[in-house]
């Protein structure tokens, strides 16, 4: 046994140790030879590990037995007991590793080491022995499956044998080896893990973890299993998680055990929580609330928030309202701190200034921006006290950061009647103290200010949105302090968002050092520069050759700058702006960049092609192609796409579609999926997303969520198909529609198919009402939700909801049918409750998604009906009711066309005049309604003729319903005054012939006189030129103006597009249409319809991707069907082709319809590759064109009327 352990290197010690077993005879001291008495070794040793051996240890329990002979005896006896249990209890492949991992004897020592048998003194050389043959062994094996069973198998035996203090060589080795586990055994190795090994891994991972390189799957798949395995069994893993917390999911969290009352937990998450995402601060908030009653919240005492700290402000709205005005106003602090709701804020606010009537000053300066949210009555209250001046600051402080608050609120706590009647007696204090509301008041109240009260409040007022019109006033009155003109003054930077009302006239004489001044402040202004102004600067700027060194001053307005300014000077951008690889040029331009970069380098590399930058969004199918085909590996075209898709600046669907074709050809493109970035992974085909493996759906998922703005782009019925496919190949379509679930498909959640919807977890529908309202609904989903919003297990019966419920239903509650909202209490649905709904529906439709996913036209009908029902303007006994007369402020907060016609006709001059701008802009007032408005101005502003420019630019759709003789008489002569009349599309052909001759006569110029700035102000008066007219026009100007000319759907016949596309291609513009490349198309916009029928059916795949989709639907149905054959509506892009209207449609031939189609829903996964057709590119048609194609011609043949037969 000896001679068989000590032959290994790392057993040498066990020699050493063994040797008093094998000494010669002690001899004494006057040399006789005696023996000293010994234990039995190997008896104990087999007593010790509780082993019924057969052997008779008598023999070699003698005085002068050899021990030796006892080691193999037990040894025999050892394997005799251990190999069944062995073969019982471990696989081959885990014996086999133990055996590789270990020598036998260690082994055997291990066994005595685990059965505590330590008075052996071996311990530690045992430990050692073990650790080091198992470095030796992980070091060398590269097949995991191996090395799995160590880590799974013995990782606590391995563990508690590591040396105390960590010191030595074999420090920490098996934790590094945790750290390096493939992420596909990741989650069954942890989840065997024994919480020491668990303990020791957190441990580690603290101590480490700056330096440590995790992928964020490894970090989750970590978290999920401590949170879901290890924490539950043993809740002392905690305090080790806390730099986790971060990464821990809402279901990770909501799996903690009940640890609520654990102080030490509590001050962790207290820590942590202000740091993490609001869905993970919310899931602890709900995790925290299941210990929480209101019995729980009285017990709590006053101090029960700053007892429990910042968790408290993230509990569900259900059990938040159970705290009292009392212990709200004792942790004020503590809930200001942190990220609150605005559900909660409405409750803090009202709970605290309706259960206090003496609330101090301190409190309200505490309160803050809550104060805005109290109810106006209860803020009245402190009228003529200190704190009312500090709540009106606080109100103020509201306006300035763009809070928008009900009429009333406005009318009796801002606002003095009296100052409104005389603004001309205001001081400059109060001006400044009044200018963020002062856009509610109107242009007429501006009007009524003089110089020496708003110059010394221009400061405040330069910060304050007012419209161009009202802007406008404001300069006029101080245009004679200010010398706009003189360089190094700073007047015109001073003028802030004022800058809108600066006249176009003006900004034409401005010298260029003073518009680089000012330009980089103008631009970032709310609501900015009007495009006229843009035009104006642009246009006189980009004029000089020295632009190239104004790069970073000009670059905000570079989107907007004509193509026509910037092809001249591309030789000079290419050469002086070391930054042109960075600017962000719209597609055109990227398009003329990238064809003078590459002149000197037709073939690309990889590396010159990212060194373009931002210009590299410009290169052509044809060059995309050809740098595809030389690189034709993996590696690099992941890294194309990669940088493609983190560019700064959207892709054209052109692009777009040519990446996708040209990645098909690839075998290893579906590797490719997870590169493709959202905007390239959503235009895939529907016939190829219906097959992604979940894997790969589960990446498109998540590039959604992350990036939901081009799903939001989508077709409808794309998004529906694509959204119904995902959330069946990711398992989650049938049974309960799960918070989870909800929360993991993000903006797409409410694109389920209705059955599901309908299956929605209503727990979490009521505790999550304010979460839910920031999601889009489509018609179908609205009448889900009003269902799930009045079942008797959400608020009960409609006829007993309280303020409370209407808090939480908010906006929602204009998704309820007539016959419910009728059932809403009338004490609850004032004019204050009405207009919060106003703003609440305004806002959502003013942000981020919902201004991509809904129309403000879905709900005006519901809106209107809300505003008169409860108004009284519809209740049954009231036909004679008179109907509230609207104020500015009413106006202001709901919308003008929700009113009656006959309360706004009945609005007292002076409102009217505040309210003419927004009245003029609602887009909903029907003809009949307009006409009454026009009485009204009339009466109000006198005849037409006698209208300024300020009017006339507040008409808006009012100014529609004018006869022909009112409008000639228009004094049209500023470029305001016309933008204000070319931004309507509801002209007739005979008006907007009428308003361009009022121009001409107005200005007093001739039609070749006029400037691009002009013809961007006139927009769809461009249509009331003549087309004989046209012909005179000033090409250069007009192909200046086209970039936002061609953005409108004009209404201009065809005859009159033709003209325009006459001007578009002389010699000083872009040239002849056969040398026009995409970048021509994409500037022109809606102009491309008016090609002519042989120069549209000339067009080649490059100019055909750049024709607008609104160009693409406006040209007429039989010139659609001429024009383009099948071969080129092949060639159109997605946007394109669903933009084909149904009469064009109908007119096409059968074999053109297939070519749409297959646009549309290619039948295969791979797209049709028409890349080397008659125009340069090439087609493969699907086999249903070869069968319809080949019916065709038979029915040809044996028709009677065949001519060939």
């Amino acid at each position: 046994m000896l001679s068989h352990i000590t032959q290994e290197a790392s057993s040498l010690w066990v020699g050493t140790l063994c040797a008093p077993y094998t000494a010669p005879p002690n001899k004494s001291v006057n040399g006789s030879s005696t023996t000293t008495l010994q234990p039995c070794l190997t008896k104990e040793l087999a007593k010790r590990l509780n082993w019924t051996c057969s052997g008779d240890f008598s023999t070699v329990c003698q005085p002068g037995g050899s021990q030796i002979q006892g080691l193999r005896m037990l040894l025999r006896c050892g394997i005799k007991i251990l190999q069944p249990r062995l073969e019982n209890l471990m696989t081959t492949q885990v014996t086999s590793v133990v055996h590789q991992a270990t020598s036998l004897g260690v082994v055997l020592l291990l066994a005595l080491e685990e059965s505590q048998i330590t008075s052996l003194g071996v311990t530690e050389n045992i430990r050692l022995s073990v650790l080091e043959s198992i470095i030796v062994y992980l070091d060398n094996e590269n097949n995991f499956d191996n090395k799995r069973v160590l880590l799974q198998c013995f990782g606590k035996v391995l563990i508690s044998l590591m040396p105390i203090g960590r010191d030595g060589p074999t420090n920490f080795f098996l934790i590094k080896e945790y750290f390096r586990i493939p992420l596909s055994h990741l989650r069954s190795v942890l989840s065997a893990a024994d919480v020491m090994i668990v303990r020791e891994i957190l441990q580690y991972y603290n101590r480490n973890y700056a330096t440590l390189q995790l992928t964020d799957d490894y970090l989750h798949t970590m978290v999920s299993v401590l949170f879901q395995i290890h924490l539950p069994k043993d809740i002392n893993l905690f305090p080790e998680m806390g730099l986790l917390l971060d990464l821990a999911t809402p279901s990770d969290i909501m799996s903690m055990p009940p640890l609520q009352n654990n102080i030490h937990v509590l001050s962790i998450i207290n820590f942590s929580i202000k740091n993490l995402s609001l869905e993970q601060q919310q899931a602890f908030g709900r995790w925290f609330s299941q210990s929480m009653s209101l019995l729980n919240v009285t017990a709590g005492g006053l101090s029960f928030i700053r007892d429990t700290g910042n968790l408290i402000a993230y509990l569900p709205f259900q059990s938040f309202q159970n705290l009292s005005p009392a212990q709200l106003l004792d942790g004020l602090d503590v809930l200001k701190n942190n990220t609150l709701g605005l559900l909660k804020q409405l409750f803090i606010a009202q709970s605290l200034t309706g259960a206090f009537s003496n609330l101090t000053v301190g409190q309200f300066r505490r309160l803050g921006n809550l104060s805005c949210l109290a109810h106006p009555s209860d803020l009245m209250a402190y009228a003529g006290t200190e704190a009312f001046s500090v709540i009106q600051d606080n109100i103020r402080t509201c306006a300035i950061q763009g809070f928008s608050f009900p009429s009333n609120m406005i009318s009796s706590l801002v606002l003095n009647a009296s100052e409104l009647q005389s603004p001309s007696s205001l001081s400059p204090q109060r001006v400044s103290q009044l200018a963020p509301f002062l856009p509610l008041l109107g242009s007429s109240v501006l009007q009524q200010l003089t110089l020496s009260q708003l110059m010394p409040a221009l400061s405040t007022l330069a910060s304050v949105p007012f419209t161009p019109a009202q802007a406008g006033v404001i300069i006029d009155k101080i245009s004679a302090n200010l010398s706009l003109a003189l360089p190094g003054s700073g007047h015109l930077s001073m003028l802030g968002s004022l800058v809108s009302g600066v006249k176009v006239e003006t900004l034409w004489t401005l010298p260029s050092d003073v518009l680089l001044e000012a330009l980089p402040g103008m631009s970032l202004q709310t609501p900015g520069l009007t495009p006229p102004q843009v035009n104006a600067i642009i246009c006189r700027l980009w004029g000089s050759s020295s632009v190239s060194q104004w790069m970073d001053k000009v670059k905000l307005l570079l989107s907007s700058t004509p193509l026509l300014s910037v092809i001249p000077q591309v030789p000079l951008l290419l050469v002086r702006d070391t930054a042109v690889s960075t600017r962000l040029w719209n597609t055109q331009q990227a398009k003329v960049l990238f064809k003078e970069a590459i002149l000197s380098h037709p073939s690309l590399s990889q590396q010159e092609f990212v060194s373009l930058g931002t210009m590299a969004t410009g290169v052509d199918c044809t060059d995309l192609t050809r740098l595809f085909q030389n690189l034709a590996s993996l590696s690099p075209i992941h890294d194309i796409l990669t940088f493609l898709k983190e560019l700064p600046v959207p892709l054209h669907p052109s692009l777009i579609k040519c990446i996708i074709e040209d990645l098909y050809q690839f075998d290893f493109f579906p590797e490719l999926l997870g590169d493709l970035g959202s905007q390239i992974a959503l235009s895939l085909p529907l016939s190829t997303i219906k097959k992604f493996p979940p894997d790969k759906m589960d990446s498109l998922r998540k590039m959604i969520v992350q990036h939901p703005h081009f799903f939001l782009l989508l077709p409808s019925n794309k998004q529906a198909v694509l959204v119904d496919k995902m959330v069946q190949r990711l398992n989650m379509y049938s049974g309960l529609y799960t918070e989870e679930e909800f929360r993991s498909l993000g903006v797409v959640a409410t694109f389920v198919a209705d059955e599901m919807f309908s299956n929605l977890d209503r727990s979490f529908f009521v505790d999550s009402l304010e979460f839910l309202r920031g999601f889009c609904y489509n018609v179908s989903k609205r009448v889900l939700v009003a269902r799930m919003l009045v079942e008797p297990g959400t608020f009960g019966p409609v006829t007993k909801w309280t303020s409370e419920t209407l808090n939480q239903v908010d906006r929602f509650l204009f998704f309820l049918p007539n016959e419910s909202i009728k059932l809403i209490p009338l004490g609850l649905m004032n004019l204050e409750r009405i207009e919060k709904l106003f703003l609440s529906q305004q806002q959502w439709e003013s942000g981020e998604l919902g201004s991509l996913c809904q129309k403000p036209s879905e709900l005006f009908d519901k809106q209107q009906f809300v505003l008169q029902f409860f108004l009284g303007f519809l209740r049954a006994g009231l036909t004679t009711f008179p109907g509230l007369i609207p104020t500015c402020e009413n106006l202001h907060v709901t919308q003008p066309a929700a009113w009656t016609i006959d309360s706004l006709r009945n609005m007292p001059p002076a409102a009217f005049r505040r309210c003419l701008e927004l009245i003029g802009q609602d887009p909903f007032f029907s003809p009949y309604q307009l006409s009454v408005l026009l009485t009204k101005t009339k009466e109000v502003y006198g005849k037409p003729s006698s209208f300024n420019s300020s009017v006339i630019s507040q008409l808006g759709h009012i100014a529609t319903q004018l006869s022909l003789d009112e409008l000639a008489s228009l004094r049209l002569s500023e470029i305001q005054s016309i933008s204000a009349m070319g931004a309507l599309n509801t002209w007739t052909s005979r008006q907007l012939k009428t308003l361009f001759s009022t121009v001409l006569n107005s200005t007093r110029k001739t039609p070749g006189q006029l400037d691009s700035s002009t013809f961007v102000a006139l927009g769809h008066i461009v249509c009331g030129i003549d087309a004989s007219v046209m012909r005179s026009l000033n090409p250069v100007e007009f192909s200046k103006a086209v970039l936002w000319l061609g953005r409108l759907r004009l209404s201009c016949s065809e005859e009159q597009l033709q003209r325009l596309i006459g001007l578009l291609s002389h010699s000083l513009a872009f040239g002849p249409v056969s040398s026009w490349g995409s970048e021509v198309f994409i500037e022109i916009g809606v102009i491309a319809a008016g090609l002519p029928d042989i120069a549209m059916s000339a067009l080649v795949r490059e100019q055909i991707e750049g024709i607008s989709p609104l160009a693409i639907s406006l040209i007429p149905a039989g010139k659609f069907a001429v024009v383009f054959n099948q071969a080129q509506i092949s060639m159109f892009t997605y946007e394109q082709a669903i933009a084909v209207t149904n009469p064009q449609r109908n007119a096409l031939s059968l074999v053109q319809q297939t070519a749409l189609s297959m646009v549309l829903n290619p039948a295969e996964d791979k797209p049709i590759d028409i890349r080397d057709l008659s125009l340069g590119v090439a087609v493969h048609p699907c086999p249903f064109l070869y069968l319809s194609t080949s019916i065709l011609i038979m029915l040809l043949l044996l028709s009677p009327a065949n001519p060939l037969g």
